[in-house]
């Protein structure tokens, strides 16, 4: 069990602790003080200039760039990797208010879609549990391009966008250990993601708490998981034909066992430490 489920799960997995989804969690001042100064910023739009992943990662370091960034994910904002199954299971635990200011699921534009590609026009991730009461008071976020949503309406984008792109599903805390957002990655333009490999630090972009194993009686070595998978963690053996997943690379996304075509891929058997 990782270190924000220990300190703030209650016996369950951090994110789905239902305290942490609460609306009195969500109008608390430290929350409250994070996320009004988050929705308020101006995000300048892109394009940055940079053409691919590698690009955006071989910019210079600052001097003190660890040090700030350490800094801001340690005391407010983080993502952990989430399956599909997860992401429902957090929606399920929103708020069942049905009035329309009480709406617990927003969709607006993704802030790392947005500042890297500037085009970017699709609403791809979702504040949970009464992030509404931020995105109302700054209707400008981000172009303003918001959707307010029930819960049962997210779950099912959630699945259609699972089911038609490799996006990486991730939970992120709007003032620990209040689970503001659920994003749907990019794996080439996340910001936290970004800011782990370039700086050698995981507090920004957490692997999830499952390990996938690929069953070798089922797989038939098609290659259609190494394609998909966004970490690069999956290669072909080219004795055997049949494809190997490296467990350190690997971030237990899911995107590799939604795509395959034989059901040869198991992401959520196995709990491991995650790297908290």
């Amino acid at each position: 069990m990782c270190e924000y489920c220990v300190q703030h799960g209650a016996g369950k997995r951090w994110f789905l602790n239902v305290r942490n989804l609460s609306k009195e969690l969500a109008t608390s001042d430290f929350v409250r003080d994070f996320a009004e100064s988050y929705f308020a910023r101006n995000v300048p739009s892109g394009p940055d200039g940079f053409s691919s992943m590698m690009s955006r990662i071989a910019r210079p370091v600052l001097p003190d760039e660890k040090e700030r960034v350490l800094d801001r994910y340690k005391k407010y904002l983080h993502h952990q990797v989430v399956t599909t199954r997860e992401v429902l299971e957090i929606l399920k635990l929103c708020s069942a208010e049905t009035e329309e200011d009480e709406r617990s699921v927003v969709r607006f534009p993704c802030i790392c879609r947005h500042s890297a590609l500037g085009k970017e026009k699709m609403l791809h991730c979702f504040g949970v549990a009464f992030t509404s009461l931020y995105t109302r008071q700054f209707p400008d976020y981000l172009g303003g391009k918001h959707e307010y949503l029930t819960p049962d309406e997210a779950s099912d984008i959630v699945v259609n966008m699972a089911n038609d792109a490799p996006i990486v599903h991730a939970v992120s805390a709007l003032g620990v250990p209040y689970v503001g957002m659920v994003c749907n990655c990019d794996m080439d333009v996340c910001h936290p993601y970004l800011h782990r490999l370039r700086l050698g630090i995981s507090e920004p972009f957490h692997k999830s708490h499952y390990l996938t194993e690929i069953n070798e009686q089922k797989c038939t070595g098609c290659g259609v998981c190494v394609q998909v998978c966004p970490f690069g963690a999956i290669h072909l053996d080219s004795k055997l034909g049949i494809a190997r997943i490296n467990p350190v690379k690997c971030y237990g996304c899911g995107v590799c066992s939604r795509n395959c075509p034989e059901d040869a891929i198991e992401s959520e058997k196995e709990l491991r430490v995650t790297d908290f």
